[in-house]
């Protein structure tokens, strides 16, 4: 386990949670970077499997070697509450992707049921469109997940997704909908005191104490998905749970096999992939105690969590990580791998504070356009290569890990893929 002092030493180097200036400050800089200047579109970006398929193919994503998308189970959602006994009042508003029973298929027992809670509040109503909120009536319906479907006989395995900093649980749900379609169960926290609603009313916590509750976050989420006494325990194999995290939540995703002070290790998580993760700051000696495989997913013109610095450099000092890989994507930025482009624009921001507001649309502004992936080929990038890499160290489908060894250009247009078995 990661000591505190060490930690300490660690965020001297500025792993925090970025304050409201410093996201405008980055993003200004993005700007001048990237040469970006044009206002985002206010229409959504393809969201489900098929309709990425189909949007990449048009722009010329070659197809023919990939795994298989999308996959074959339809796709359940729900919003859960989930508490810590070890310390009250830590309350985790979760999503719950999971697969659900298509036509002719039957189903399994209940998502979540009595334990977690269900929470209120999510405007998706049983066996409508899941939506997705980014806050309060502002959000986006899915066009593939079905609130309260009934989901498929278990078990499957888990991912539990950890958000980036300021950002919310469902910041990557194109992933989570791919994940869950192809047959995983995936659970993504809000971390207290470190969203995006968090930040807008000034409510932010201390990064130590921010590190370690995240930690905490996702070991408390492990427990209550599989406890015995809990109905949803039968949808997942507890020997096959996988932590996915992007940038402050890829730190986290690192982490969460050998633990940060008071956060202990959890022995659960085999496999971790860290999206844009943000582990430059982490000494060489705590990179080295990684002890399962490890994807790190990253752009090569994303300025605040640069290649080099970052998943290069954690590639190297990750040596008892077996396998790992580093899967760099050359036009790809910070945001590519979100759903910031969808967000922008959409109905009902003007109940967003201002300051947020800006923030949306300029990180859209600087993630949307040429000469950057389009947003329908880095989900399907991300989709490809996540999902692949987990087939392969969860499901022992070897398959999936030839096509990363050997698929770089086949994943994505500028796609490179340093393997280390």
């Amino acid at each position: 386990m990661v000591g505190s002092g060490e930690w300490r030493g660690v965020a001297r180097h500025g792993i925090a949670a970025p304050r409201r200036w410093r996201w405008l400050a980055a993003i200004a800089w993005a700007l001048i970077i990237v040469g970006i200047v044009r206002p985002p579109a206010a229409t959504a970006t393809a969201g489900p499997a098929g309709m990425r398929l189909k949007a990449a193919a048009a722009v010329g994503v070659g197809l023919a070697a990939d795994p298989p998308v999308p996959g074959p189970w339809a796709v359940g959602y729900r919003t859960v509450r989930i508490g810590d006994p070890r310390r009250p009042g830590r309350e985790l508003v979760t999503s719950l992707w999971y697969p659900a029973v298509g036509s002719g298929q039957q189903a399994g027992g209940a998502a979540g049921g009595a334990c977690p809670e269900v929470a209120g509040g999510d405007r998706g109503r049983a066996g409508q469109p899941a939506f997705y909120p980014l806050i309060g009536e502002a959000g986006f319906d899915s066009n593939v997940a079905v609130t309260d479907a009934p989901p498929a006989p278990g078990p499957f395995p888990l991912v539990v997704f950890s958000h980036g900093s300021a950002g919310s649980r469902v910041q990557a749900a194109y992933l989570m909908e791919a994940l869950a379609n192809d047959g995983y169960v995936v659970a993504a926290p809000d971390h207290p005191g470190d969203t995006m609603l968090d930040v807008a009313a000034g409510h932010t916590k201390e990064q130590l104490a921010m590190a370690a509750d995240r930690s905490r976050d996702i070991s408390a989420v492990i427990d209550a998905l599989t406890d015995a006494t809990c109905s949803s325990a039968p949808l997942i194999r507890p020997d096959q749970i996988a932590v996915v995290g992007y940038s402050y939540g890829g730190l986290t995703a690192i982490l969460s096999s050998i633990g940060l002070s008071p956060a202990p290790a959890d022995p659960r998580v085999r496999v971790s992939v860290g999206i844009a993760a943000t582990t430059a700051p982490l000494p060489r000696a705590m990179l080295a105690q990684i002890p399962v495989p490890t994807l790190l997913l990253g752009g090569g013109r994303d300025p605040i969590v640069t290649l080099g610095d970052n998943a290069d450099r954690a590639f190297t000092d990750l040596t008892a990580s077996h396998p790992r890989l580093v899967v760099a994507v050359a036009d790809a930025t910070h945001n590519t791998f979100t759903e910031i482009c969808r967000q922008a624009g959409l109905p009902g921001t003007a109940s967003v504070p201002a300051g947020l507001r800006l923030w949306i649309a300029l990180t859209a502004a600087t993630t949307c356009h040429p000469p950057l992936l389009p947003p329908a080929q880095a989900q399907l990038v991300a989709d490809r290569a996540v999902v692949s890499f987990l087939d392969w160290q969860l499901r022992a489908d070897t398959a999936s890990g030839l096509y990363l060894a050997g698929a770089g250009p086949a994943i994505g247009p500028g796609v490179t893929v340093r393997l280390q078995p």
